[in-house]
């Protein structure tokens, strides 16, 4: 019988999660498997473009439109019932799905449909879940409508434990990432790209303008750098609600010419490569693809110090480690490693060590085949 394998994300946009979900999509499929993907709504019209990158299809099965409650609840049973008869069309024998949404849809949609192997996923917390929500999120993982809910670190593990998920339930699956070896001529055309010069310091984030990920505590620490070391220059890279929030922080500060919205980027693995130092200061972090992305192109990288960072980052050795909401301090690093480009170098390559070693995608599909198909739940 052939392994087919339906991987199910709630929307289309740029995100860790979606990042994750195309990546083992590929892997499996350069692997001997049979693959479908599909997502709830397209959210930023990116489908064409991933289409293009892909050599499998992308399937968009329903449709969400902000502030229309009435035409989202009749979209989401029309969505339901067309995921499951693409589910009948494919019979895949294990589905696994990708954010709390994902989970309630997919995989009550794969249960009614008979899918032998249904797999949920914890990426970490997000602010925006409600309550109720999360109940029910609990509910279906801890009924044999699921047969594992896999996380991504320890904190994700610790997390789905306080909303109420069965310890057995659980499974963790580190990350990992394809590995990119740096380009001299990369780092060349994006540095000119975004406006740099070779005597300007870059330091970039990466990640959805959201309030988890606290990019206005960067901005912060960036007025305080820029004024000591007016050569440094910030980049944000990814789009969210906060956009107007940090734009206007930015303008309030004159930091204008300093810090940089990029927006949504599809080119972050090359963009990093203009980079000399990677910050990641959020409030809550599952086992973030960027800052993983940016060990691997061996760069410095500062963090905050949560579990789930601090499972990719041992403090001076492979990165640093800040206190989340301490701004002096985060300031402080970056200041030091702006004027120590030795200590930079060393971070930079035992970071990019830690990630070949422990975090490539290699390394993460093949305990996923182990689960997936063999009903290996030891590896914990």
């Amino acid at each position: 019988m052939e392994k087919r394998i339906l991987f199910f994300g709630s929307q289309i946009t740029i995100g860790g999660a979606q990042r994750v979900l195309l990546d083992q999509a590929l892997w499996f499929r350069q692997h001997g498997y049979s693959v479908s993907v599909a997502f709830y709504y397209d959210k930023d019209s990116l489908l064409e473009d991933w289409q293009k990158k892909v050599p499998f299809s992308i399937r968009v099965i329903g449709s969400y439109q902000k502030g229309k409650p009435v035409h989202n609840f009749f979209g989401l049973i029309k969505g339901f019932f067309h995921l499951c008869r693409f589910i009948r069309k494919e019979e895949p024998s294990v589905i696994e799905c990708f954010t709390h949404d994902a989970d309630l849809i997919g995989l009550t949609a794969a249960w009614i449909c008979h899918v032998p192997g249904r797999f949920g996923s914890h990426h970490g917390r997000f602010h925006g879940l409600s309550g109720k929500k999360m109940s029910l999120h609990t509910k279906v993982i801890n009924s044999s409508i699921t047969d594992k809910i896999i996380c991504v670190s320890e904190r994700a593990k610790n997390q789905a434990l306080e909303e109420g998920i069965r310890a057995d339930k659980i499974i963790v699956i580190p990350n990992g990432i394809p590995l990119i070896d740096p380009n001299p001529d990369t780092r060349k055309i994006k540095r000119l790209e975004i406006g740099l010069t070779d005597s300007n310091f870059a330091v970039f984030n990466v990640g959805r303008l959201v309030p988890e990920k606290a990019q206005n505590l960067l901005i912060e620490a960036a007025a305080q750098v820029t004024a000591l070391r007016p050569e440094a220059r910030f980049f944000i890279a990814g789009e969210g609600p906060f956009h107007d929030a940090l734009q206007t922080q930015i303008i309030q500060k004159s930091l204008q010419d300093k810090v940089k919205l990029l927006g949504a980027r599809t080119d972050i693995p090359e963009l990093l490569q203009a980079a000399d130092l990677f910050v990641l200061f959020s409030e809550t972090e599952g086992m973030p693809i960027s800052l993983m992305e940016a060990m691997a192109a061996g760069l410095p990288v500062i963090a905050s110090a949560l579990e789930g960072m601090s499972e990719l980052i041992e403090d001076n050795i492979s990165g640093r480690l800040i206190p989340f909401g301490n701004v002096p301090k985060l300031a402080e690093t970056i200041l030091q490693l702006i004027d120590h480009p030795e200590l930079r170098m060393n971070l930079g390559m035992n970071a990019k060590q830690t990630i070949r070693d422990s975090f490539t995608i290699e390394k993460s599909c093949q305990i996923y085949e182990k689960v997936f198909f063999r009903g290996d739940s030891s590896i914990n």
